[in-house]
């Protein structure tokens, strides 16, 4: 099975291989992905049908065991589906479908590896000792498979037959975790394992040039032996350039949360190392290493092909102590032999990114090429020229030659210094005059000096600029490292924290498109094409419409014609917040699913928070997040743009040069703002107590303040609806992080933190998408939906286009209204309290501030009136969530006229009602008893019911005995009073779970009725005879007379018309009883005729009624039939009704006959006497 698992093998590399490549177009933003990943599918399905197509051919051969024979035929399912899906997929591979395909094709590299894993390993492994005084100091292993020989080329092992090189390791424990991570000893090695029948083939792979020496033969020993050594005459002399250009995002291996690194480059029996470069995560070593006469063994053409590996690890230097090991890479050069011209298009080679590993982790990247030059018979002279003269700054190092060395370009890197955050102490003292040196390509600029971190964390100076030589090739731009040192007295600089910017491109200014000014100042007719004409009727009675569903819209068009449906006129009064949120989600305001900094990329436009990092990083074994590491927040932005500047740009009004890219951003001073948090709730909380619930309610953190919830606590709710708002006054910066938490209540000791979510207040307050205060869907100035934002739309459109230095807004006759050449038009009416309409310009101004995205050139998306769902973590459990919570965060500068009251978002309280149902009659009710004397079948009828969520309080009516045909009389009331809340068609029920609950639990349960019938009897349990569920917001019409009702009003209620309690009121009909037969089917079992009558708690208060027949309001006693009582009650009457209704024809017909017989008995007797007077003339 080996041979097989090779096979399953090789599409496996393949397949990661090509996956590596497309990843790296993606990383590269190369042209035509989907070209790569079609050719991997492609590649991938050819491979998969020549697996199978071999499989079958080995599939009877002798030797296999049935767990051999099993897996191959698994594999070759496996491999075969894999490729039918691969050649499925390659044709829908799109360019707009790329990144879903790639994701496939990974699940695809997953089932092979998955493959290739043997079950059952049938040959041992190789282990290779390395041996020192008879101690075995370091080993190898390497897996069988890896070096199996096969005939076949596709199942040979991957390593079989061929100089691979091998790295020894530290045994036992001590090889596993960072000690184990550095290699004991490398070694270049030939293996090969096969039958002993197929030994003349294991030199076969060796490079070509060498002469065997063998040990002599003895009589013993007749077979061949291999050679004990191979003595090499054909050789190969190479000269090794290792251009190391520069490292990022290196491993942090000191406390400072910063490393010494250096590298060590091995190759063959080489080694070399660069310089140490102090502090930094991002070295720069611009370094050449030379290694000079290394010998090679085999033919040119095979080391060309396949040279050996060369191996780069990173340390760490210590001062005190060995290096330590920071991670570790393989590269294979590039390989010139002497007879080849040395130039494009495979020299110089270019600089390449490679991966860096420490242990299974990554630990950055390291940017160098490799290219190893043959040495000819001229010598070192041929070789090309080493054109770069040694730094007289740097000793005898070797920079990196020109050609391979990026070509560099003028830059300036304008930073713009906004404030530093939530800094820890350094060495137990406090943070209090912070600096920031921001460092790129050994150039950089120092902020201002913050003389009191206490009293205002934000720098005086906001922007300063320098100029540095950068590579214009953009992915080889080195990082930009930001370093916060506190000045301290005596002039001493301690080390903060640091944070390394990997990637500059985000910051790259690019000018505006010339086309999209264009078509901007081209006149309002394009405008029109691209944005359309939109009206909207925004008045209060279209809000109200709004509010319908649409399925009570297609209920209205269903109606039969002649019959009459009551129709509640909407009244305004009826809807708050809670109808937006429940009713109109999608028309009113958006509801997000996640945090609004995820929608809406961190509202980092143009303030950017950067992480500060100190300490040593962790490890995977160790479990450290770098999360501990984090020690403060620097705010800020670059602008990187390249020399010299557009004039153009310049040239605009008001530029400020002082202000460089960063015109128009706001002032960094103290600011005090009234901040609003509204809680609606939470939802799947984690549990706290040991029932499985908790008794959830919310703290409110911003600054020093701080606002408990602590009395409105939610017993027992894992799902709690808060709907409370909290006003806190804070002063930015210094109070700007928002925390909101949730406690569990506990009667005894303290109470438990169940999660919480920070929110960065000032990076929302200074965004352009004006996350203040949400943008509304329609102006009100009355009602639910009133406008809440303190300055109008009107006032909110001109000073955005202030801001912006747009012209307008130009209102204009017609509903028109004109900003940068862009035309909208919307209505211009608004109705008032008292229903009287006026003119207004607020709606028209709204129309521009929802589309605002669509405005050229400064453009974005303003946030909308929305609810946004945030994670609830705790700082125990990192990146485990406990729960979400639904909020929103309304802040008004205290400068600005005040805004209104918080809106009333507290939970509905549920109405009181009164459910009345009377059961008049039954009817086809099955017949569940036999008469013990006469074996007659009958029942004792009797009808329960209940809401659902109130068993307890279930109510029978009383006994309709002896019933032979099915029907029942009752004339029975059950009242059953519930609370319900209207929006979310939900009974509310609160009650204890037991008796030692401290607090009663709510619960919310759909509103539905159940009537059960059941057959009574005096010795045994009842029977339970059939029941019918009654949804009462959507239930069938009941039927007019028994005999139109039947079980098609349960199984076909969808296509009936269906009506609601709470619209209806009163209700009166025929419903079926229904239950489930031996083969659960269902199968009509009795009727019901039923009176459901729904009235509020102040209707039923002034109309009571009694249970059953009882007072107040008393129902008749039914009509029933005599036989409806017990034999021994009155047992003559009931026999003389049990004979004639069972014999009564049969007793017909014997008086019938009885009297005929009579009448002939008559006749015959006084026949003769007549006859005689007849004749004789009497």
């Amino acid at each position: 099975m080996y041979l097989h698992q090779e096979l399953v093998a090789g599409p496996e590399k393949t397949t990661e291989e090509g996956l590596n490549d497309v990843q790296e177009i993606f990383k590269t933003e190369k042209a035509f992905p989907e070209r790569r990943l079609r050719g991997v599918l492609e590649e991938l399905s050819t491979s998969c049908i020549r697996f199978v197509t071999l499989a079958n051919k080995d599939q009877h051969q002798a030797g296999r065991t049935k767990l051999d024979k099993e897996r191959l035929k698994s594999c070759m399912r496996e491999m075969e589906s894999i490729g039918q899906q691969a050649k499925l997929i390659r044709f829908q591979v799109k360019r707009n479908t790329v990144r879903d395909k790639l994701k496939i094709v990974q699940n695809f590299l997953h089932r092979l590896r998955f493959l290739a894993d043997e079950p059952q390993h049938s040959i041992p492994d190789v282990f290779i000792w390395m041996m020192s005084n008879n101690k075995r100091i370091a080993y190898a292993r390497i897996p069988s498979k890896d070096v199996l020989f096969s005939i076949v080329d596709e199942e040979t092992g991957k390593d079989c037959g061929k100089v691979k090189a091998v790295f020894l390791r530290l045994p036992g424990k001590k090889g596993f975790g960072p000690a184990g991570w550095t290699v004991q000893a490398k070694m270049e090695m030939y293996l090969w394992l096969g039958l002993n029948k197929q030994k003349k083939d294991f030199l076969s792979g060796l490079p070509n040039g060498f002469e065997e020496i063998k040990a002599p033969r003895t009589a013993s020993c007749l077979q061949s032996l291999p050679p004990i050594s191979l003595v090499y005459n054909m050789k190969q002399v190479f000269q090794l350039r290792a251009h190391m250009y520069q490292a990022r995002s290196l491993f942090a291996a000191d406390s400072s949360g910063l490393s010494d690194p250096f590298a060590r480059v091995f190759f063959s029996t080489h080694s070399q190392v660069t310089e140490v470069l102090s502090e930094t995560l991002c070295p720069t070593w611009d370094q050449l290493l030379v290694f000079d006469d290394v010998e090679l063994f085999g033919e040119a053409g095979e080391l060309r092909d396949d040279p050996p590996m060369i191996v780069v690890e990173v340390y760490d230097q210590d001062t005190v102590g060995k290096a330590e090991f920071i991670g570790r890479t393989f590269a294979k050069p590039i390989t010139k032999m002497c007879d080849e011209h040395y130039g494009p298009p495979r020299f110089p080679p270019q600089l390449e990114y490679y991966q860096i590993y420490r242990g299974n982790s990554t630990a950055g990247d390291l940017l160098a090429a490799f290219e190893l030059l043959q040495i000819g018979q001229g010598g070192r002279a041929e070789l090309p020229s080493l054109d770069g003269h040694t730094d007289s700054d740097r000793g005898p190092i070797l920079p990196v030659p020109m050609g391979i060395r990026p070509i560099l370009s003028r830059y300036r890197i304008e930073v713009l210094f906004w404030g530093l955050r939530d800094l820890k102490r350094v060495n137990l003292a406090q943070v209090d005059r912070p600096r920031v040196d921001i460092e790129c390509a050994g150039k950089g600029v120092q902020s201002a000096l913050i003389q009191s971190y206490k009293k205002n964390p934000n720098f005086s100076t906001l922007v300063k600029w320098f100029e540095v030589d950068l590579p214009e090739n953009e992915l080889l731009h080195p990082p930009l490292n930001i370093r916060v040192v506190d000045c301290r007295a005596f002039g001493r600089y301690t080390l903060v924290g640091s944070h390394a910017v990997t990637s500059l491109r985000r910051f790259i200014y690019s000018p505006p498109d010339k086309m999209q000014q264009n078509w901007a100042s081209s006149g309002s007719q394009s405008v029109q094409d691209a944005f359309p004409v939109l009206i909207f009727s925004i008045t209060m009675t279209d809000d109200i419409v709004l509010l319908v569903s649409n399925e009570e819209k297609k209920k209205k068009k269903k109606k039969k014609k002649g019959e009459l449906e009551e129709e509640d006129e909407t009244d305004e009064s009826m809807f708050d917040w809670w109808s937006k949120y429940f009713a109109s989600i999608e028309t009113l305001m958006e509801v997000y699913n996640k945090e609004l900094e995820a929608e809406f990329d961190n509202f980092e436009d143009w303030l950017h928070t950067f992480n500060l990092y100190r300490g040593k990083a962790g490890d995977d074994d160790e479990a450290a997040l770098d999360d501990d590491r984090i020690v403060g927040r620097f705010k800020g932005s670059m602008c990187m743009y390249k020399l010299p500047l557009s004039e153009e740009i310049t040239r605009e009004a008001g530029f400020d040069p002082n202000l460089g890219m960063f015109q128009s951003i706001p002032h960094n001073d103290p600011i005090n703002v009234l901040v609003r948090v509204y809680i609606v709730r939470a939802t799947d909380l984690h549990p706290a107590d040991i029932n499985g619930k908790a008794d959830p309610y919310i703290v409110i953190k911003l600054g020093k303040s701080e606002l408990k919830d602590k009395e409105n606590y939610i017993s027992k709710q894992l799902n709690p609806v808060f709907g409370k708002a909290f006003d806190i006054q804070a002063t930015f910066p210094m109070e700007s992080m928002l925390t909101v938490s949730v406690y569990d209540w506990d009667l005894v000791g303290t109470d438990d933190l169940i999660g919480e979510t920070k929110v960065d207040l000032e990076n929302r307050y200074y965004s352009k998408h004006r996350a203040t205060c949400g943008i509304a869907s329609n102006y009100s100035v009355h009602g639910y939906n009133v406008w809440r934002d303190p300055l109008k739309p009107s006032q909110i459109l001109a000073k955005l286009c202030k801001e912006a230095k747009l012209d307008g807004p130009l209102y204009g006759p017609g509903g028109r209204v004109k900003v940068a050449n862009c035309i909208f038009t919307g209505p211009t009416e608004i109705e008032d309290e008292n229903g009287m309409k006026r003119q207004t310009d607020e709606h028209l101004a709204l129309t521009v501030l929802k589309h605002w995205e669509e405005i050229p050139r400064v453009g974005c998306k303003l946030i909308p009136e929305h609810v946004e769902t945030r994670p609830l973590l705790h700082p125990e459990k990192p990146g485990i969530e406990q729960g979400r919570v639904e909020m929103w965060v309304d802040m008004f500068p205290m400068d600005m006229p005040a805004p209104g009251p918080a809106i009333d978002i507290s939970p509905r309280k549920p109405k009181r009602y009164e459910l009345r149902v009377v059961i008049w009659n039954t009817d086809e009710v099955i017949l569940e008893d036999d008469d013990y004397f006469t074996g007659e079948k009958s029942s004792d009828i009797f009808v329960r019911g209940w809401l659902k969520g109130q068993q307890e309080d279930k109510q029978d009516t009383d006994v309709h005995y002896h019933s032979l045909t099915g029907e029942g009389n009752f004339n029975w009331r059950f009242v059953f009073p519930f609370d319900y809340l209207m929006a979310e068609e939900k009974i509310v029920i609160s009650k204890k779970e037991s008796m030692f609950s401290w607090d009663e639990t709510e619960y919310k349960i759909p509103a539905r009725l159940t009537l059960q019938v059941w057959d009574a009897d005096h010795f045994s349990a009842d029977d339970f005879l059939g029941a019918i569920e009654l949804d009462l917001n959507r239930f069938p019409r009941g039927a007019k007379t028994a005999k139109q009702c039947s079980i098609g009003m349960v199984q076909n209620e969808a296509d009936l018309p269906c009506i609601s309690i709470f619209k209806q009121k009163r209700v009166k009909g025929w419903w079926p009883f229904v239950a489930r037969d031996e083969n659960d089917e269902m199968e009509l079992t009795g009727k019901v005729e039923a009176e459901l009558h729904l009235m509020s708690a102040e209707e039923a208060e002034k109309s009571p009624v009694g249970l059953g027949r009882n007072e107040p309001d008393p129902l008749e006693k039914p009509n029933r039939p005599d036989t409806s009582l017990m034999w021994f009650v009155n047992p003559l009457k009931s026999i003389c009704y049990f004979l004639w209704h069972n014999y009564r024809w049969l007793i017909l017909k014997a008086l019938g006959l009885l009297l005929l017989l009579l009448l002939v008995g008559l006749f015959l007797y006084s026949f003769p006497g007549y006859l005689v007077k007849k004749m004789l003339g009497a």
